[in-house]
């Protein structure tokens, strides 16, 4: 039998697609389309402590902070589909801060955006391990909810050093960039609920994700180009995918 569910972090999600932290979430708008939409899952744009905006432009994370998305969470339950709120920080202590007004708030699962390139733990385009463990430490010992990590690109030869760093961590999920499943999925498969992101845009695109062990996939790129209906066709898509011929 053919299915669109998907389980993450014991907590169920109507369908395995959903939108990338930074795609059709931003504002006001945005977020009831996508709520409205077939996606599984509501994940609100990375958001820092205060607005930010022209120090981060390019960047990706410009956002009108997270009281603006903290206000939005009761318009967006209705819904009933789980909500992810993404954050970013410039230190442990702010990844602290957002972590907990979300879980607070009543997010089913906080993603920390450890992979944009503004990110401490990210500049100059490397991942830094160390910066990487200092918020993991913090947040997991200040917030109760599941968390999702979201680390770049990764260099070949450190997919195991990062597995080891996310177990030590209790990390319940991990965001992984779709080329780099193959490497992620045979040490953390078993232990971390992994979600692809990237390089998406068709049903059969996301059953191959599926298959090397994703058990849901965002869409950035995509529903960028086609807005919150992109769900209801790769949903399609993927049933058709799955069906034997």
């Amino acid at each position: 039998m053919t299915t669109l569910s998907t389980m993450l972090a014991g907590v169920h999600f109507p369908s395995c697609l959903m939108n990338a932290s930074g795609a059709w979430s931003g504002t006001h708008e945005e977020l009831h389309a996508l709520a409205a939409s077939a996606t599984g899952a509501v994940v609100i744009k990375t958001t820092t402590t205060q607005a930010r905006v022209g120090d981060v432009q390019g960047c990706g994370i410009e956002n009108p902070g997270q009281p603006y998305y903290l206000a939005l969470l009761p318009e967006l339950t209705p819904a009933g589909k789980p909500i992810i709120g993404s954050v970013a920080g410039f230190t442990p202590a702010e990844y602290v801060e957002l972590a907990q007004a979300y879980a607070g708030a009543g997010v089913q699962i906080v993603e920390l955006n450890l992979s944009d390139p503004i990110i401490p733990c990210n500049r100059g385009g490397s991942c830094d391990f160390t910066a990487v463990e200092s918020v993991l430490l913090a947040v997991r010992g200040a917030v109760q909810v599941p968390l999702a990590v979201k680390l770049p690109l990764l260099p070949d030869g450190t997919v195991q050093a990062a597995a080891e760093l996310l177990t030590r961590h209790r990390i319940e999920i991990v965001v992984c960039h779709t080329p780099q499943l193959s490497a992620f999925a045979p040490v953390l498969g078993t232990v971390l609920d992994i979600i692809a992101v990237g390089g998406v845009s068709t049903g059969k695109d996301t059953q191959a994700a599926l298959s090397h062990g994703a058990k849901a996939v965002q869409i950035g790129s995509a529903l960028m180009k086609e807005g919150p209906a992109v769900f209801s066709r790769l949903q399609q898509e993927l049933l058709a995918a799955q069906t034997p011929q």
